[in-house]
């Protein structure tokens, strides 16, 4: 079982950029892992690029058998994903209710 990567405060347009690459870094460090876990609760600015970001990387898992975990799912990225319909697709339902 891998250490969660901490998410930055920021997951704007502004970050994507950088943190594409330290995602997609801490996946291949840890491919024999069935899921690419991520602590999301330091994130206190998140914005549609943000949220793009992180369902580009769930996508990129889904072929080779993996997932992607969000744990302690930040009040902001509850929002960001309930504003834009996708909660579903990237929180556990028992964070949504616990966070929101």
């Amino acid at each position: 079982m891998n250490t969660p990567l901490a998410l930055p405060a920021e997951l704007t347009i502004y970050s994507v950029a950088e943190l594409r690459r330290q995602l997609l870094a801490h996946v291949d460090a840890h491919a024999e892992d069935d899921a690419c876990r991520l602590d999301a609760g330091a994130i206190d600015q998140v914005d549609a690029a943000g949220v793009q970001l992180l369902v580009s990387l769930a996508r990129t898992l889904a072929p080779l058998g993996r997932t992607l975990q969000l744990g302690n799912a930040s009040p902001a990225l509850v929002a960001a994903c309930e504003s834009l319909g996708l909660s579903a697709h990237l929180l556990n339902p028992c964070q949504e209710r616990a966070t929101a």
